[in-house]
């Protein structure tokens, strides 16, 4: 039993690798290949896809990086919270 995770191979759907040799075997692989021309995803380089709007719509790390993205959007536009406990922090003594 192994502990990997497995992937196809983009350029030979008979190809299953393991997902840490993937960008290894992609560069020898892309050599042999002649289908028509593979678009690389922007978010990881071992996706490689015919119609790459289709493939955002799916990918993972498309999902994250938005995520992360609109997160850190959020934090740079938030506010202090204003407390209002009744005291006024400019009095002098």
């Amino acid at each position: 039993m192994s502990y990997y995770e497995f992937g196809t191979c983009p350029y030979n759907p008979d190809h299953r690798i393991m997902l840490f040799r993937m960008p290894g075997h992609i560069v020898k692989c892309q050599k042999n290949y002649r289908g028509p021309p593979l678009q690389i995803c922007k978010y990881n380089a071992t996706h490689r896809v015919l119609d790459m709007e289709e493939h955002l719509k799916e990918c993972t790390y498309y999902r994250n990086f938005i995520d992360s993205q609109a997160m850190q959007i959020a934090l740079t536009m938030r506010k202090a919270p204003i407390l209002d406990d009744g005291s006024d922090t400019n009095t002098e003594l």
